[in-house]
């Protein structure tokens, strides 16, 4: 476990749950979702239009759920998501990637949200395994084909820092 590096100790990665995002750009996502979803459980995929949101792409995902138990792939991995882990990781799962000793707590959001379809909001810091550092808070927002089932995930990120071997 590599960890993240403070006055030369070394500190396993965080993950925080907050109540709200604070960010802007994810108060502005959160109200987009908002006015998308209506009465229903969650919007579905076909009500996100790019275009309306087209000055947050970059730091978007949009992650697939598949099965039973279920894994979480990314269909989308904006490029300035891209830019700050240091590769893209569209077509990768959550759970194979470089997230330092936070994965199980992600997977576990992530299983949770799926499970009751509640938006997610935390801010999580790690250090890869190449050494880079990477702080951001994130918002992830259920999207439902059906009406019933989460099967699809946005989420949006504010990167507070990212530095490191680039």
């Amino acid at each position: 476990m590599t960890g993240i590096r403070s006055a030369g100790v070394t500190q396993p990665g965080i993950v925080e749950e907050l109540p709200e995002p604070s960010h802007k750009s994810l108060k502005a996502l959160h109200a987009y979702w908002l006015s998308k979803k209506g009465s229903r459980i969650a919007p579905p995929r076909s009500a996100i239009n790019p275009a309306e949101i087209a000055s947050l792409l970059p730091t978007l995902a949009l992650i697939d759920v598949i099965g039973e138990p279920p894994r979480f792939c990314f269909r989308l991995f904006g490029t300035g998501l891209a830019a700050a882990y240091g590769r893209d990781l569209t077509g990768k799962f959550l759970d194979e990637i470089d997230i330092d000793s936070i994965d199980t707590k992600i997977l576990s959001q992530a299983e949770n949200m799926v499970r009751n379809c509640r938006v997610r909001v935390a801010r999580d810091r790690f250090t890869k395994r190449d050494g880079r550092h990477i702080e951001y808070e994130r918002i992830s927002l259920p999207l439902s084909n059906d009406g019933s089932t989460v099967n699809m995930i946005l989420v949006g990120y504010f990167i507070e820092s990212a530095y490191g071997p680039f």
